[in-house]
């Protein structure tokens, strides 16, 4: 069971990352054109057919469970309440972060993380307040996917999982094994801990997307190519690659 809930909860978690290439304008969602970079905007789409059908069967689950849970959720708690719940999910995957920035060799910012989830978890009571970035403390997540790029693996084909949703080669075992046994706090909790946080993880993460999701199923023709683009863009965005690395062109323009 407990595995099940965090396996759902991963499909929801990149629709976060999706409110992030997006800005709130009159009448709606604009998208941010400056989170494309032309150069690296295609992507290998082989198992399009497979991974619509996927697509499908986790916009099913989405429509009829999560949303209208993640909707609830917006109702009974103030957008203060979600923030500082925001701020602990973000907090307990800090040390991914950290082992990561090791792994990419990268000092400084695996120290600067190391202090942002030491003085969060002091001063910021458990990772509820983010005292660390009113002092410049705030690196950029991690995980392992992000260390193969540092070291020049680009994304490969894309992929759609059952339950576990966007994905790429290169990245595709971060949700399944990887952010759970490079995270050193994860290994310190408790069964009966763990649980209920991969479910507010899950309602938390789902009701940030909110906006988003509904923006792209009321306008979007092909809410698939939207929500792969988008998050396909939003991650290579988002990557150190060496500097000797160049993007694999797809598609002809």
């Amino acid at each position: 069971m407990t595995k099940l809930i965090k396996a759902i909860a991963t499909v929801f978690i990149a629709f976060s990352l999706f409110s992030s290439t997006v800005t709130f304008a009159e009448g709606g969602y604009k998208y941010n054109y400056s989170m494309v970079d032309d150069e690296c905007s295609d992507l290998d789409d082989p198992l399009e057919k497979l991974n619509r059908k996927v697509f499908v069967f986790n916009s099913v689950l989405d429509y009829f469970i999560l949303r209208p849970i993640a909707k609830g959720y917006t109702k009974v708690l103030n957008e203060y309440s979600r923030d500082k719940i925001s701020n602990f999910v973000d907090h307990v995957n800090v040390p991914l972060t950290v082992v990561n920035n090791i792994f990419q060799a990268d000092a400084n910012n695996a120290l600067q993380s190391f202090w942002q989830f030491t003085i969060n978890t002091t001063l910021g009571l458990g990772g509820f307040f983010d005292v660390a970035a009113d002092v410049g403390l705030k690196t950029a997540p991690q995980t392992f996917g992000s260390t193969l790029a540092r070291y020049g693996a680009g994304p490969g084909p894309y992929v759609v999982l059952p339950f576990f949703g966007s994905s790429n080669m290169r990245d595709i075992f971060d949700p399944l094994f990887f952010n759970s046994k490079f995270n050193p706090l994860k290994h310190q909790l408790h069964r009966d801990f763990s649980l209920p946080l991969a479910g507010v993880t899950l309602v938390q993460k789902r009701s940030e997307a909110l906006p988003f999701t509904d923006y792209v199923t009321k306008n979007s023709s092909d809410p698939y190519v939207t929500i792969r683009s988008t998050a396909h863009q939003y991650r290579e965005k988002n990557l150190r690659y060496p500097a000797s690395y160049r993007c694999k062109r797809i598609y002809k323009k």
